[in-house]
């Protein structure tokens, strides 16, 4: 089985998790109802409004998400590669 490249898989990840945070984001400004609600079919049926934020959304703060999701992505693509290398090296 091939190793994989640590980094490219948790630059790969972070990428991935940026982007969808900015998606989400953009949802959430056109669409702040129905995003809630999208999402709340994930946490099968638990009402979001209740946690809702009154505070507006800023530039600043959609990008604090992005630049910190991204860095989530980074840290678990990396340690995910390690882990599959670890594990695919133990069974040939």
């Amino acid at each position: 089985m091939n190793k994989l490249s640590t980094l490219s898989v948790g630059i790969a990840l972070g990428v991935t998790l940026g982007l969808m945070s900015m998606l989400c984001a953009l949802a959430f400004a056109i669409w702040p109802n129905a995003t809630l609600d999208f999402f709340g079919a994930f946490t099968h049926g638990l009402d979001l409004n209740a946690v809702r934020s009154t505070a507006p959304m800023s530039l600043g703060r959609v990008l604090y998400g992005v630049v910190g999701l991204g860095i989530v992505g980074l840290v678990a693509g990396v340690v995910y590669a390690l882990i599959y290398n670890v594990v695919a090296t133990g069974h040939r």
